[in-house]
């Protein structure tokens, strides 16, 4: 009826007050005390007492109906505090307190959406981090280690208990490393540097800064671009390599040329031989130049495999009739060992043929005149059921 605290209140005195005139003026007027002053100071008296003691009732009763719902809700605020986020009060009345009441379960309900989306994000970050490839560490501003991800833990070589809430230093132990951090520290603004640390890692190092005055600290991210260091050292020796095997059959070549044109081509016989020596060393220029396209395509993603089945005997035929000319040159004797009963094989016939050529040019390469070598075929079902091993 009487939405509002202070209107309750004021209308409870009110009435409280009224009652106490009414109940003052019957006694006043009432035949026995004929206008006598002892019997108006009895009735004043005594209404007195009622006032007194009916204020204290319906004080009390107000009071407790206002307090009952602040004590309820400071126990909702309580269960929401230890965690318990489900906790609910129903509003129980209209006015400011269930206006009050109201409002908390509207804030305690946006909260909870923001907390659900921040632990949404949390989970995702947390683990996206936890399966990077890259090392990840954090430290705060006096450098204690917070967090540390496996691949950290893995370059690192230590572990989460020994890692977190030790010094950066401690858990690192490398000079380069501190010092990247130190410098980070000292100038605020991120460091990137390329370092090589034991067990021949070689890692790219980012130390970045958390601007925010309430979370400073550092990133440290570890690339380990060890893999992508020894593919560069590989293609660096490859090319080192094919350099000094072009100049071999380049030189070969201008020597036969040179030979010819100083009158050699007038011998049969001896032009004859030299023509010999100069399609050989065209064999092997070729072949270096299959293998540059080839580890250029290779590089370049370009090498997609067309699987389908096929026989042993024409993966390996057609290899060794390519190189068959190349090795009567070279006096050396190719030999194709294939046992009956080989099963057909799921392949790439065009790149294992390549394979195979590389490998027997190779072969050629290291094998004395008058030796041999021999191309063999067979299944080995006990290691791997269905595979079967060429070897040259």
């Amino acid at each position: 009826m009487f939405p509002k605290i202070r209107w309750r209140v004021s209308v409870a005195f009110i009435v409280l007050d009224l009652v106490m005139i009414a109940i003052l003026a019957i006694q006043v007027t009432r035949p026995t005390c004929n206008h006598n002053v002892a019997c108006i100071q009895q009735g004043i008296f005594f209404t007195s007492v009622l006032l007194v003691l009916a204020t204290i009732v319906v004080g009390h009763f107000v009071s407790e109906r206002t307090a009952r719902p602040l004590r309820q809700l400071t126990q909702v605020i309580r269960r929401i505090e230890a965690g318990d986020r489900t906790a609910r009060m129903l509003p129980l009345t209209r006015d400011e307190v269930g206006e009050l009441v109201r409002a908390f379960h509207q804030l305690s309900q946006s909260n909870n959406k923001r907390l659900d989306m921040l632990s949404k994000a949390y989970t995702q970050l947390a683990t996206a981090v936890q399966y990077m490839a890259d090392g990840v560490l954090i430290t705060d501003e006096s450098s204690t280690v917070q967090a540390i991800n496996p691949a950290a833990m893995r370059i690192l070589e230590t572990t989460e208990m020994d890692a977190l809430e030790r010094p950066f230093a401690e858990v690192v132990r490398h000079h380069q490393l501190i010092e990247i951090w130190q410098r980070c520290r000292q100038s605020w603004e991120e460091q990137i540097e390329a370092v090589e640390i034991g067990n021949n890692l070689f890692l790219q190092t980012i130390v970045t800064p958390f601007p925010r005055q309430e979370a400073r600290g550092f990133l440290v991210m570890m690339q380990d671009l060890t893999p992508l260091r020894k593919l560069q050292t590989v293609r660096r020796d490859f090319i080192s390599n094919i350099s000094h095997e072009l100049r071999t059959p380049l030189a070969s070549l201008r020597a036969v040329v040179e030979t010819l044109q100083d009158g050699a081509i007038e011998d049969p016989p001896t032009a004859h031989r030299f023509l010999g020596r100069a399609a050989h060393e065209v064999d092997t220029l070729t072949q270096m130049v299959e293998e540059l396209l080839e580890l250029s395509r290779i590089e370049s993603g370009q090498v997609p495999l067309k699987l389908q089945a096929t026989t042993v005997s024409e993966l390996t035929l057609i290899p060794i009739e390519r190189l068959r000319e190349q090795a009567q040159r070279n006096e050396v004797e190719i030999i194709l060992d294939l046992p009956a009963g080989l099963p057909l094989v799921l392949a790439d016939a065009g790149r294992i043929q390549q394979v195979i050529t590389n490998l027997i040019h190779n072969a050629l390469k290291f094998t004395d005149p008058g030796g041999r070598i021999v191309i063999r075929a067979y299944t080995k079902e006990r290691r791997f059921p269905g595979e079967l091993i060429i070897a040259v």
